[in-house]
């Protein structure tokens, strides 16, 4: 069965940041991962159209309200901004149509070698993120009782988040990680009870976690978050 990992790399964060909303002539990929994929103009032109076609189709559902909440925002905030948007059960759905319908014509554009370069890739960032919570940690000289803390709040949150979702819907999620993880949790057709406990959970737990920092840690968390920001903007 093909994987439909490439669309997904491309598409991913269309609808769960309004990045696509903002007027660009920005490319699917970037050059040097275009270069590195070996794709084709061809390839990129198709590409580009898919994007720009999802783009349009997302700024047909939003509010004018809702595009005024998300411009200028990016990164954490963009996200928090998505999450307070408080979309009706018609403009998820829509969404999620877009998204599948997008996803599904790009991976009509990719080869199988390439495919399967794009799953590789998923996979060694998925690497550079475990490394980069350990440098993190070790950034922030968090001592043993604070990651056991930390470790525990985790825990406990994935917990709560487990009692939320439905049987079905905790399969779907079995064996994800990383971008992958986020987009099916994107397509789980949660309930707007299920959204909301979900925040809740979300907020308490980075509350707590909050709590086991120390003010400088604190500051040096928010000036590091800050710097990753702004090089996802270059």
């Amino acid at each position: 069965m093909k994987q439909c990992l490439g669309g997904a790399l491309m598409l991913s964060a269309l609808i769960a940041t309004p990045a696509i909303l903002k007027a660009s002539s920005a490319n699917a990929f970037s050059p040097e991962r275009a270069e590195e994929l070996n794709l084709t103009p061809q390839q990129q032109t198709e590409l580009d159209a898919i994007k720009d076609n999802a783009r349009t189709q997302v700024e047909a559902i939003f509010t004018d309200d809702q595009l005024a909440e998300l411009a200028d925002t990016t990164g954490r905030e963009r996200r928090q901004a998505m999450r307070n948007l408080n979309l009706s059960e018609d403009q998820r759905a829509q969404l999620r149509s877009i998204r599948e319908t997008s996803r599904a014509a790009a991976d009509e554009v990719f080869t199988a070698e390439q495919q399967a370069q794009l799953q590789a890739m998923a996979a060694e960032r998925g690497e550079r993120r475990k490394n980069r919570r350990e440098e993190v940690a070790a950034e922030l000289n968090l001592t043993s009782q604070q990651q056991a803390e930390l470790d525990a709040i985790k825990a406990n949150a994935q917990t709560q988040v487990d009692a939320v979702l439905t049987s079905e819907q905790r399969a779907a999620l079995d064996g994800k990680t990383g971008r992958e993880r986020g987009q099916a949790m994107r397509n789980l057709n949660l309930s707007e009870d299920q959204r909301a406990q979900l925040q809740s959970i979300r907020e308490e737990s980075r509350a707590a976690a909050d709590e086991v920092l120390t003010a400088e840690q604190l500051a040096q968390l928010q000036e590091m978050r800050e710097d990753r920001g702004n090089r996802r903007q270059r």
